[in-house]
C-alpha cells in the first residue's frame, strides 16, 4: 500500500489550517498533516515528522516564512517549500522564490494548491533523478578516468590536423623516445616525433585518414642501454562516415618480444645441440668406416697377397719343365700384377689410427701421383701437427685423397697444388687444379664431393668450390680445432 504523503503547515490560525486540509481533501490527495502554530512546534516537527513537504503561512509572531524555509533547507536541502498565505508583494514573492520556494499560493485562492503540490513533488522527483544521474556520470566518468589514466596502454587522440586532444599518463610515458618536449594537448602531434621519423609518421597518418587502420612495433634504446619494444596501433576515429580524428595506442611488448627471443634462442640452441649430435654420429660413422678400410687393406696385405705369393711359388716349382714353364709364364705374370695392385690398394686404405703423420701421408700421395701419372704437383704443408687430433688429420687425408682421385677420374689436369696452413685455431686447406672444371651450379652425379662434404660438416668446417667450364677447380676448406 502506497504510503501517505507527510504534510507540514506553519500556520497560527487554525481556520486556515482546516480550509487547506479540506482543499487537499477536495483534490485526492492521500495524506497525513501536522501542523505547527510557531516556531518551536515547526522545528521539533521537522526532526520528528520528517514531512515530505512544507506549507508555510508568511506572517508569524517572532516567526515567518523566510525563517522557515531557512530552518527546513538546513535539514532538507531538496524539501518541497510553498508559501501559504494572504496579501504579499510581487517583490517578496519573487524574493522568497529566489531564497529556495518551489511557489507561493494566496489563501483566496487555494483550489490551485493541490496541483502545486503535486507540481512541487514531481519537480523533486526530477531533481532527485538529476542528481543521482548526474552522481552516476561522475562516478563512471571517474571510473573510466581510472581506468584510462592506469591502463597498462597508452591511449592519444588527435584531431584530423594531427592536434593532441587528449592523453593518458602511458601516452605520455611512451613519448619518452622523442624530443625533449612535454607533451601537451593543443598542439601538433609532430612536434613531439623524432624529427628523422617524421615523414614515416605522417606516412602513416595520411592513410589513418583515408580509414586504414596501422599497426606496427618498434624499439627504443633506454638511456641505461637496454631495448624498449613498444606496440603501436593507429586507427580512425569515423563520425557520419566520415574520419574526425586518430587514436594512437602504445602497449609495451618488452616481456612478450624478450619471451619470444629467448624461446628462439633456446630453440635454436636445441636445433644447435641436435647438429652437433648427428655430426657426432657422423663421425662415429666414419671412425669406424676408417677401422674397416685398415681391416680390409690389412686382410689384403697380409692373408690374400700371401696365398697369392703361394700360389706363385708352385707355378714356378711347376715351371722347372720347359714346355710348363711356357704355360705359367703369364700367369705368374697376373699374380705379380695383382700383389702389386693389392700393396697398392691396402697403401691406400690403411692408414695410422694414432700418431698420425698429416704431411707425410699426404706427401706420400703426391710422390705416388707425380710417378704414376704427367700430373705436376706442389705440395705447401705450415701446420704444427701437435696441435691437431688425430681423428682430424686422418679425416684432411682422407678429403685430400678423394679430391685428388676426382682429378685423376675427371679433371685432365696437369697441374695439382696442395696447401694447407693453419691460424688462430682455423686450418685452411686449399686444392686446385688446371683441369677442365665443371659448372659448380649443375646436379653431379657422382658422391665424392657428396663424400667430401659430410666429413667437413661433421667437424663443423665450411667448404667453398670455385671452378667452371675450362678454367680448373679450386676447392676451399676451414675447419677450426681446439
Amino acid at each position: 500500500m502506497k504510503a501517505p504523503l507527510k504534510i507540514l503547515m506553519l500556520e497560527d490560525n487554525t481556520t486556515d489550517a482546516e480550509i487547506v486540509q479540506r482543499m487537499l481533501l477536495k483534490g485526492n490527495l492521500f495524506f497525513e498533516f501536522r501542523l505547527a502554530i510557531d516556531k518551536e512546534t515547526y522545528l521539533e516537527a521537522l526532526d520528528k515528522f520528517q514531512p515530505d513537504i512544507i506549507l508555510s503561512d508568511h506572517s508569524l509572531p517572532q516567526f515567518n516564512s523566510t525563517n522557515a524555509l531557512a530552518a527546513a533547507r538546513e535539514k532538507f536541502p531538496d524539501i518541497p517549500f510553498i508559501m501559504v498565505t494572504g496579501a504579499v508583494s510581487e517583490e517578496f514573492a519573487a524574493s522568497i522564490i529566489k531564497f529556495g520556494a518551489n511557489d507561493y499560493i494566496l489563501k483566496d485562492r487555494l483550489n490551485r494548491l493541490p496541483v502545486a503540490i503535486d507540481t512541487a513533488l514531481k519537480q523533486k522527483k526530477a531533481e532527485n533523478e538529476k542528481r543521482e544521474t548526474e552522481k552516476r556520470i561522475m562516478q563512471s566518468e571517474a571510473n573510466l578516468r581510472t581506468i584510462f589514466e592506469n591502463t597498462s596502454e597508452g591511449f592519444l587522440l588527435m584531431d584530423s590536423n594531427g592536434i593532441v586532444k587528449v592523453f593518458n599518463s602511458k601516452a605520455r610515458e611512451y613519448f619518452f623516445f622523442s624530443s625533449e618536449k612535454e607533451l601537451k594537448t593543443g598542439q601538433s602531434i609532430y612536434n613531439f616525433i623524432e624529427e628523422k621519423r617524421n615523414i614515416f609518421f605522417k606516412e602513416i597518418i595520411s592513410k589513418v585518414l583515408t580509414g586504414e587502420s596501422i599497426q606496427y612495433d618498434r624499439s627504443y634504446e633506454m638511456e641505461n642501454g637496454n631495448s624498449r619494444w613498444i606496440d603501436f596501433s593507429i586507427t580512425p576515429v569515423i563520425e557520419a562516415d566520415k574520419v574526425t580524428g586518430i587514436c594512437v595506442t602504445g602497449r609495451d611488448i618488452t616481456e612478450h618480444k624478450n619471451t619470444n627471443e629467448s624461446l628462439k634462442s633456446m630453440e635454436q640452441e636445441i636445433l644447435k645441440q641436435k647438429i652437433q649430435e648427428q655430426k657426432k654420429i657422423t663421425r662415429a660413422i666414419i671412425k669406424a668406416q676408417e677401422r674397416e678400410r685398415n681391416h680390409i687393406g690389412q686382410e689384403l696385405h697380409d692373408n690374400v697377397n700371401q696365398i697369392l705369393a703361394g700360389t706363385k711359388l708352385y707355378l714356378g716349382m711347376a715351371g722347372k719343365d720347359a714346355k710348363m714353364k711356357e704355360l705359367v709364364k703369364y700367369p705368374i705374370e697376373l699374380i705379380d700384377k695383382t700383389i702389386s695392385e693389392i700393396r697398392l690398394l691396402s697403401s691406400k686404405n690403411v692408414t695410422p689410427l694414432k700418431n698420425v703423420n698429416l704431411k707425410e701421408l699426404l706427401q706420400i700421395l703426391l710422390d705416388n701421383l707425380d710417378t704414376s701419372t704427367a700430373i705436376k704437383t706442389v705440395f705447401v704443408y705450415q701446420v704444427t701437427d701437435k696441435t691437431i687430433e688425430d681423428e682430424l688429420k686422418l679425416n684432411i687425408y682422407r678429403l685430400i685423397q678423394e679430391q685428388l682421385n676426382n682429378i685423376l677420374k675427371h679433371a685432365e689436369a696437369k697441374n695439382v697444388s696442395v696447401s694447407l696452413k693453419a691460424d688462430d685455431h682455423i686450418i685452411h686447406i686449399i686444392v686446385t687444379d688446371d683441369g677442365k672444371g665443371f659448372d659448380v651450379k649443375k646436379k653431379r652425379k657422382g658422391i665424392g664431393i657428396s663424400n667430401m662434404m659430410n666429413r667437413i660438416e661433421s667437424f663443423n668446417g665450411e667448404a667453398e668450390i670455385v671452378s667452371s667450364p675450362g678454367k680448373g677447380c679450386k676447392i676451399k676448406i676451414k675447419i677450426c680445432f681446439f
